[in-house]
């Protein structure tokens, strides 16, 4: 029998977000059993690796389902935004954010977790290391949604003050 560890790439991040690559039909099933109320897809929805009606079948098995479709070769500030609206929304339920080989999930969810609070950027960066090296456009994405909400947060201190 599958066991939630046997998702591609499937990592627990903190006792209510795991990180994933696409699960297959079964693991999601799997997810649904151990408790998870969320699936977040940040693939593309007509890629090869996406799963036929992936929505219709988390939505059969008692979860929300989120899709964020994220271009790999050019992310976009827009998307991590709709992302962090959904995880701020879903922040009491258990969720798995899933892509094709867990890249953009990754990134994504440690941007969430730093921004958060719950880890610190060197530690968040070292945890996505584990999984990848991110090339150029990767890492550079990382710390443009990072300067992106210290501007923000800096600008917040300023008004308040």
């Amino acid at each position: 029998m599958d066991k939630i560890d046997d998702i591609d790439n499937f990592w627990e991040l903190t006792t209510n977000i795991a990180i994933s690559g696409q699960p297959a039909m079964s693991e999601l099933e799997l997810l649904a059993d151990a408790g998870y109320q969320t699936i977040v897809n940040l693939g593309l929805e007509d890629a090869e690796y996406s799963l036929d009606d992936e929505e219709s079948w988390v939505k059969q098995l008692g979860m929300v389902y989120i899709s964020i479709p994220t271009d790999f070769k050019k992310p976009q500030s827009r998307e991590f935004l709709r992302f962090l609206n959904s995880m701020n929304l879903q922040q009491d339920k258990k969720i798995l954010v899933h892509c094709e080989n867990n890249q953009r999930a990754s990134v994504f969810v440690v941007l969430y977790l730093i921004m958060s609070d719950q880890v610190s950027q060197i530690d968040g960066w070292n945890m996505i290391n584990e999984f990848w090296q991110p090339d150029l456009i990767w890492e550079s994405y990382f710390y443009q949604e990072l300067n992106n909400y210290y501007k923000i947060k800096e600008d917040l201190v300023e008004t308040i003050n």
